[in-house]
């Protein structure tokens, strides 16, 4: 039995990012995997991201890698 339970402690501390919100944007277009809030969003940022880390609010994304906060003005 403890070996289970250390077993289930480690998985949720190593792998509690596998389904991390993930953003491919470019020209301020922006289109979100895994994310509760957009699927496709504007916004004013205009960096080019592939597959990069975020993590999105009602209003606004924040990219992970950079710590830059990101304003969405549409989303779908």
């Amino acid at each position: 039995m403890k070996k289970i339970l250390t077993l289930f402690i480690f998985s949720l501390i190593f792998c509690n990012n596998v389904n991390a919100d993930k953003a491919n944007c470019s020209g301020g277009e922006c289109e979100f995997m895994y994310s509760d809030h957009y699927e496709q969003a504007s916004t004013y940022c205009a960096q080019t991201l592939t597959y990069e880390e975020v993590k999105t609010e009602l209003l606004y994304f924040i990219i992970l890698k950079t710590g830059e906060k990101c304003m969405v003005f549409d989303s779908k």
